[in-house]
């Protein structure tokens, strides 16, 4: 009787954990179901207010900054004008100042560049996390909100839009500036009459567009931007395009007279951001549209981070949720392996600021780590793993012939040593997992935390 009743209660205890696990899988699809019903409204919208019309003469950039970018900006704005002038094209830079924060020596420089406008714009105070706040073209934050206008013809001037988040209590951290930027600048400019730039690219504060074929020596000089645009334009039918990662510890340098943050990518990075950009782009799980290089049609990108700006305040992997919106939206994308963009991280000895001390490189993982954990929560594992992989990579024993031939051109150093810095790379990586399942990213709510 005993043992019959033991049986009995663990096949119901069986049967309820599956009707559990169901019912939480027929959640989370309705949830990816709803946002992507999301993403397809505006870009409908979208298309419907511009009559399917967009500027073709320009390019939207898009950047978000706290403090420490101006140690990028002053190289890295004026070095993608460069690029977009190369191509015979014009400007429109948007910089969200996050929380507070100013740099005005930068600004200072940029408006002495030639041919360029800059644009101060401001927010009011966030009413709540999950609520964009309203953008105008003075500090005291009177009359009508700002919209974007279309330049005529014989205006021919880069635009650089500064706006100035206010601080507050609901403003800290990069998604709550870009909700502003694109709900309360971008789309209430489109519903106003402004025709945007057809291609839109997001970058962060330290991203270079440079060409790189198939991992070779990376020309400072050369013109990544410019290769992948000619992508899109080419190949209309491509929504989206990644570029390829590319992780460099940065050091200071001297530019025209002035100290800015550059790559070195002759030292060494952290094992595992090596060998995330080794396969980056090249197999499943591993196709993420990293945010500091994506380039697309500018309703595809604005329609996506609208919504995942408003509708998870705690996100900081807003590229990786982009990428999943926008595979379950239908939208073609692509990883264009021949430009990188680069990516800044921690040199292998960098420890953090507070107590007690950590390895900053390990921190950088478990911050993405712990964010896509919320990923999972929020969509399901099920939904995301052929997009986004953090668990084994059983490709290295799929595909043994082609990881290897691409270990032999990332390689820096013997094959011991190579093997050696692999498998610390797998330990570390599989410590790193353990813990930040403890603790995955809040992305909705009064609890959601503000992430940089």
């Amino acid at each position: 009787m005993f043992l019959n009743n033991f049986f009995k209660t663990s096949e119901q205890s069986k049967t309820f954990l599956k009707e559990e696990r169901i019912t939480l899988r027929e959640k989370q699809n309705r949830t990816l179901k709803a946002d992507v019903k999301s993403v397809l409204y505006y870009r409908d919208w979208i298309q419907a207010k511009t009559n399917h019309t967009f500027d073709s003469t320009r390019i939207l950039g898009i950047v978000a900054t706290t403090k420490g970018a101006e140690s990028y900006l002053p190289y890295t704005i004026p070095k993608i004008i460069q690029q977009i002038s190369q191509m015979g094209m014009m400007a429109d830079i948007v910089i969200g100042l996050n929380n507070g924060f100013e740099c005005p020596a930068v600004i200072e420089r940029l408006s002495l560049l030639p041919n360029i406008e800059i644009i101060h714009l401001y927010t009011e105070e966030k009413l709540a996390n999950n609520i964009p706040a309203l953008i105008f073209d003075n500090i005291i934050c009177q009359g009508q909100p700002y919209c974007l206008t279309n330049i005529d013809t014989h205006q021919d001037r880069h635009r650089i839009f500064v706006v100035h988040q206010k601080q507050g209590q609901y403003s800290a951290g990069k998604i709550r500036v870009l909700a502003d930027i694109y709900s309360s600048l971008l789309l209430k400019s489109i519903e106003n009459g402004w025709i945007p730039p057809s291609i839109l690219v997001t970058f962060d504060a330290e991203s270079q567009f440079l060409v790189s074929h198939n991992y070779s020596v990376t020309d400072l000089e050369s013109n990544g931007l410019k290769l992948i645009v000619n992508q899109l334009q080419t190949h209309r039918k491509i929504d989206i395009i990644g570029t390829r990662n590319k992780f460099a510890v940065y050091e200071k340098a001297i530019v025209d007279g002035i100290e800015v943050l550059l790559p070195n990518f002759s030292e060494q990075v952290p094992p595992i951001q090596w060998f995330i950009d080794i396969v980056h782009g090249r197999f499943s799980g591993f196709e993420c549209k990293w945010g500091g290089g994506t380039f697309g049609r500018t309703d595809v990108i604005v329609s996506l981070l609208a919504v995942i700006s408003i509708n998870y305040p705690g996100i900081r992997t807003e590229d990786t949720q982009l990428t999943i919106l926008a595979k379950y939206a239908g939208f073609l994308d692509n990883i264009f392996l021949d430009v990188i963009s680069t990516n800044r991280t921690p040199s292998m000895t960098d420890m953090t600021m507070g107590q007690p001390q950590k390895k900053a490189w390990i921190e950088q993982i478990y911050r993405w780590l712990a964010s896509v954990h919320g990923l999972k929560l929020l969509y399901g594992k099920h939904n995301i793993k052929m997009l986004v992989n953090d668990g084994f990579p059983w490709f290295t024993l799929t595909s043994p012939i082609t990881f290897l031939k691409l270990l032999k051109l990332n390689q820096k150093s013997s094959i011991l040593k190579t093997v050696f810095f692999l498998l610390i790379a797998f330990l570390v990586y599989k410590f790193i997992k353990k813990n930040s399942r403890k603790y995955p990213d809040i992305l909705q709510g009064e609890k959601a935390k503000a992430f940089w």
